[in-house]
């Protein structure tokens, strides 16, 4: 009886059998491809403590992907340089580079709101009382920097550090806090959360005070870099909830140390 019923109903179930398969099928597939659209591919450059690549992470690379987290992307990074990662965004071989600095939109590049604030800053002892009332100041000082500061900075810098009493661009910026106590030079020209992440890196405590940071140099906005205009907008519009929640901050604190 129940053969002959199942027989006489072939016609329906086995169509039945394999409509329910396609269905189980293409939910499986949907499901795969959004998983997949829902994977950022980051790349970024070697920068600490913007980007620490050793740690796979960093102040700018924990923003970005903090936002991402925020909205339910997942993210893999690549550390390439910077040229490099540009290029891979612009080719579509990866989704976003990171840090990188503004340009106007074109096709296939797209950038950010800022997610950091860089601050080239001349740091001094607070002891001796030094006072800054612009770059040409460096003139009289002893003058310690990272490579490539010249070229980065321009005429008015490269003029003060001609006829400064000193000036050397050295490789390992870590040291630049302490050849600053140590009196091997009377001036340190650095961003200022590199200058105190080197000089906190083992204790986030350590006293600020001690150092005098002059800001005569404008402050240059850090973004992000992506491939795609809808995400970009997508992203400033959550990075902007970002901020406005101090998760930023708190970000740069856990490499720096708590402010002044």
């Amino acid at each position: 009886m129940f053969k002959q019923s199942l027989f006489k109903r072939r016609g329906l179930v086995v169509p039945l059998f394999w409509s329910l398969l396609f269905i189980l099928y293409a939910s499986g597939t949907s499901g795969q491809e959004a998983s997949t659209s829902q994977e950022i591919r980051i790349v970024a450059t070697d920068y600490p403590p913007h980007v620490i690549a050793t740690e796979e992470s960093g102040m700018d690379l924990d923003i970005l992907r903090g936002v991402l987290d925020e909205m339910g992307y997942r993210s893999t990074v690549n550390f390439v340089p910077t040229k490099r990662a540009l290029a891979m965004v612009a080719q579509d071989d990866a989704d976003v580079a990171v840090p990188v600095f503004y340009e106007d939109d074109k096709e296939g590049y797209y950038t950010s709101d800022a997610i950091i604030d860089y601050k080239p800053t001349v740091f001094t002892l607070s002891r001796h009382g030094y006072i800054f009332n612009g770059l040409s100041s460096l003139s009289d000082h002893s003058v310690v920097t990272f490579v490539g500061a010249r070229g980065y900075f321009g005429p008015v810098f490269t003029e003060a550090t001609d006829n400064a009493v000193s000036y050397n661009e050295i490789n390992n910026v870590s040291a630049m806090p302490e050849l600053l106590l140590r009196e091997r030079y009377s001036a340190a020209v650095l961003d200022e959360n590199i200058f105190y992440y080197f000089y906190r890196k083992e204790n986030k405590s350590r006293d600020l005070n001690i150092f005098s940071a002059h800001a005569v140099f404008p402050k240059v906005e850090a973004s992000v870099g992506f491939n795609n205009q809808n995400l970009r907008d997508s992203f400033n519009q959550q990075l902007a909830k970002y901020r406005a929640a101090g998760k930023d901050r708190q970000v740069i604190e856990k490499y720096v140390g708590a402010a002044r």
